[in-house]
């Protein structure tokens, strides 16, 4: 509320200067951002480079599940902490658990990349003639 005169003016609003030039707000320019298309995300950031995207992630739905038994058997592998601090135990589940991951993932891994399957050694084993 406003006193003029002895007469009490109320204004719904302040009251704004409109005069002169309208005051210019900074341009922000995006320094980091990305860039999604159907099978790879594009991650820009002009404070590493200038010249292009410093990491493309390829998409590719074959490598989905190979890649997330990595993640869980890397996950597995980390140690677990209490809250005071203290390592906690692995216990015998935690190891079954670290076993059957990593056979699935050698699995998938050599379901996909089967030139990477070791040489099986030992002796051969002998053909019957019938």
């Amino acid at each position: 509320m406003e006193r003029q005169n002895n007469i009490t003016i109320v204004m719904r609003h302040k009251k704004k200067e409109n005069r002169g030039r309208p005051s210019e707000k900074p341009i922000e320019i995006v320094r980091q951002f990305t860039r999604e298309y159907d099978d790879s995300i594009w991650h820009y950031d002009l404070d590493k480079t200038d010249k292009g995207p410093y990491l493309v992630e390829f998409t590719d739905p074959t490598y989905d599940k190979l890649e997330k038994l990595y993640e869980k058997l890397e996950r597995l592998n980390k140690p677990k902490y209490h809250e005071n601090g203290r390592k906690k135990r692995t216990t015998k589940v935690d190891k079954i658990k670290m076993e059957t991951t990593e056979r699935a993932y050698w699995k998938e891994h050599y379901k996909l990349f089967p030139e990477d399957k070791p040489k099986k050694r030992g002796r051969r084993k002998k053909k019957r003639n019938e």
